[in-house]
């Protein structure tokens, strides 16, 4: 919900509501936090298109990168309109972005660095409940995960910002986990570079360098 002390930007624009005489009401929008988003952008812009306040109801409605919103009319003054943004946590498929809870909106390239998943949405789920894991290994090696992949035939795989691959398989156990630590532990300790680190096996690991 809306936490009303914690919204810190404000914007007022002219905007019609219908008003007797055709005089314009003015709104002020407050987001919870500055927008950065390509769609907070826009429906200031647009905002002015919406000709009652059951309208702008329905339009706020429709963006599905609000969490929650708020209309406050008060008489002789502004409309106030209250918005609470979704969080992005992930780039989903390169067209999308997800929030904590999964659900989807808009990518528009306004958050780059966050990871980029290719995989079913139904397995983001099960990605979320072991990236921590996953996380804290790479982490001892200053590696960080750039995007994270699935495909039937190859299991789970992901790439790191200096354009290392890792293919896990299809188990993400914490046996997967351990053995992805062993790996990487002994190529820094042997000063290897692998462009691929596959962990498809079962007595090991395979290093390759073709990449």
């Amino acid at each position: 919900m809306l936490n009303r002390r914690a919204l810190l930007f404000l914007i007022l624009i002219p905007i019609f509501f219908g008003c007797s005489g055709g005089t314009n009401q003015k709104v002020i929008i407050v987001f919870e936090k500055p927008p950065t988003l390509k769609q907070e952008q826009e429906l200031v812009l647009n905002l002015s298109s919406q000709s009652s306040k059951k309208n702008l109801s329905k339009f706020l409605n429709n963006q599905n990168w609000i969490k929650s919103y708020l209309i406050k009319k008060n008489a002789f003054k502004p409309l106030e309109l209250f918005i609470e943004t979704k969080e992005p946590k992930y780039i989903w498929q390169d067209r999308f972005y997800l929030d904590a809870e999964f659900t989807k909106f808009s990518y528009f390239g306004e958050y780059p660095e966050l990871l980029h998943l290719f995989i079913p949405i139904e397995l983001v789920e099960k990605w979320s409940q072991v990236e921590d894991e996953i996380y804290s290994v790479l982490q001892i090696h200053s590696l960080k995960i750039f995007s994270v992949s699935y495909s039937e035939a190859e299991g789970w795989y992901f790439n790191t910002t200096n354009k290392l691959q890792i293919n896990l398989g299809s188990d993400l156990s914490s046996d997967v986990f351990k053995k992805l630590s062993l790996t990487l532990k002994y190529i820094f300790e042997k000063n290897l570079t692998p462009s691929i680190i596959d962990l498809r096996y079962k007595d090991g690991a395979a290093l390759n360098y073709g990449k």
